[in-house]
């Protein structure tokens, strides 16, 4: 994992520190976070946290099932030494992580980088959006709750896509432009390297490779008819409503979108591997796309 590059969903297994399990709530009635937002971080950022949570609760909510229904939080600076290491053990980075297998088991940790506050980096805000994301994936899809599914240029590409639209809407800052911007030739010539994060992390710097190609599958949906916030709603909701899996993703895709993967990844020969070919509208707003 490159520092400040890959901040992969990481889904792994450790010993818990105590011996209670929590009883499972059957047909839970809101969703919660629970805040740990350590002092090691600077207060404008604190307060700018809240900000965030607030705004992405209104534009996605993260609906409660019976599977998920919380999500402890876990933010620091990376300055302190793991200070939540007796609750998270030495979960680091930024990912959605779990205990294993158990209802409800999973937790998002936040480990932003010293240096992203002294160089007033965006991606001390973003980073928490695509966190966000991904918990809402997760409230969407079962599947992708327990694991079943990888294909990481969808799920990557599209959390990675919804932070630079954040950001370019309530930052005016095009993050797609100057942090999504080095897409390698393979998501063009070999497009299905990015189904798998072994086959991939070389050559996806920042997900840009990912986004690129989730980008491009918004386009070729606009070619065929649907209007620029439907097609992310189809990308970014659509998808994952259908509960992919590892097995039939595929039929999923062709359901969704009405176009083969194979059709897809052969239309990719059509662009080059520039991130400002597939860039939506500056205009684009969140809420067009998730109206419904």
């Amino acid at each position: 994992m490159k520092k400040n590059l890959y901040f992969t969903l990481l889904i792994f297994i450790f010993s818990c520190s105590s011996s209670e399990e929590e009883i499972p709530i059957t047909n839970p009635t809101e969703f919660t976070f629970e805040y740990n937002i350590h002092e090691s971080l600077p207060s404008d950022w604190i307060s700018e946290f809240y900000v965030i949570m607030k705004n992405l609760d209104n534009l996605i909510t993260v609906k409660p099932s019976n599977y998920f229904y919380k999500l402890p939080i876990y933010a620091w600076n990376s300055n302190v030494d793991k200070p939540y290491r007796s609750k998270i053990g030495d979960a680091s980075g930024a990912s959605i992580s779990g205990n294993g297998g158990a209802v409800n088991d999973k937790y998002m940790v936040l480990e932003i980088p010293n240096d992203e506050f002294e160089f007033n980096s965006m991606h001390r805000y973003s980073v928490i959006d695509h966190e966000y994301f991904h918990a809402y994936q997760m409230s969407l899809s079962k599947n992708f709750f327990d694991g079943n599914i990888e294909l990481k240029w969808m799920s990557e590409g599209g959390a990675a896509c919804f932070e630079s639209l954040y950001i370019q809407q309530y930052y005016s800052y095009n993050y797609f432009k100057v942090d999504q911007n080095r897409v390698d030739i393979s998501a063009i010539n070999t497009p299905s390297i990015f189904e798998k994060y072994s086959t991939s992390n070389t050559v996806d710097t920042n997900y840009s490779s990912s986004v690129f190609m989730f980008l491009a599958l918004a386009k070729e949906l606009q070619k065929n008819g649907s209007t620029e916030s439907e097609a992310f709603q189809l990308v970014l909701k659509d998808f994952w409503l259908k509960d992919p899996t590892e097995n039939n993703w595929k039929a999923k895709f062709l359901e969704t979108f009405n176009i083969s993967v194979d059709q897809f990844y052969t239309s990719l020969k059509d662009y080059t591997n520039d991130i400002e070919t597939v860039l939506p509208s500056e205009s684009l707003k969140l809420e067009s796309i998730f109206k419904t």
